[in-house]
């Protein structure tokens, strides 16, 4: 099970929205197929605006332990 789930949920959800974010924004770049409606964009906008007012509200400690945990997740890859 992942470290992640010791994190505060703000965090939690600001780390799964920008797994999703990345997947599709790879896919805008990689599938020439690849359709993106407005009214989804459009929402994902503002699911990334709340995430990010979320994740601000979260105590410097538990940012900073997250940054490290990012750091050091990609490091051991």
């Amino acid at each position: 099970m992942s470290a992640l789930r010791n994190f505060p949920v703000e965090i939690r959800n600001f780390a799964d929205l920008f797994v999703d974010l990345q997947e599709k924004r790879h896919k805008a770049d990689y599938d020439p197929d690849a359709a993106f409606p407005k009214f989804i964009v459009l929402g994902d906008l503002s699911r990334a605006e709340e995430a990010i007012r979320n994740f601000q509200q979260v105590p410097n400690r538990d940012r900073r332990a997250f940054a490290v945990y990012v750091l050091l997740s990609i490091r051991n890859q």
